[in-house]
């Protein structure tokens, strides 16, 4: 029960990071995507199911913060989080360096799939024209951390 305690104060303190404090210190409004991360983090360290009911519960998490389509948030986080335990089983080893190309691959899937969803539901073509530069952004910042991460969670597999 701590466990799960402390896992939901450390995701809804990076909500409010991500939400609150990022956008008046990063420019031109991009923000790292830190729930995302986690999802992909998740989907690579332990792909299994869990990574999907989580990616999805943070996704309409997120969808309600940002006070739309919820569900489109929902489901571009639980595929993004199946994507990156594929990405994992089929054809990645576990190191820092793959942690960050996955975390890229799976944010650039993540939110080409949320773009698409949106052109869906809102009938338009804005989604996809803000596409570009938000993965031009957040695909290299989630790289550096989810290698910064896995570094210092296994550094022996960077020296070997």
């Amino acid at each position: 029960m701590k466990r799960i305690v402390l896992i939901v104060i450390c995701l809804l303190t990076l909500a409010m990071l991500q939400t609150m404090v990022m956008p008046k210190y990063f420019p031109l409004g991009f923000v790292p995507d830190f729930l995302l991360l986690t999802v992909l983090l998740l989907g690579f360290w332990k792909p299994n199911a869990s990574g999907f009911w989580l990616g999805s519960l943070l996704g309409a998490f997120q969808g309600w913060l940002h006070g739309f389509s919820w569900w489109a948030f929902a489901l571009s986080r639980g595929f993004a989080a199946i994507f990156a335990g594929w990405m994992r089983v089929q054809w990645l080893w576990q190191s820092p360096i793959a942690a960050g190309f996955c975390a890229a691959l799976g944010t650039a899937f993540a939110e080409t799939f949320l773009a698409l969803l949106l052109i869906l539901s809102e009938r338009s073509i804005v989604p996809i024209k803000l596409l570009l530069p938000i993965v031009a952004f957040e695909a290299p910042v989630n790289a550096f951390l989810a290698f910064a991460l896995s570094w210092f969670k296994q550094p022996k597999e960077v020296l070997a």
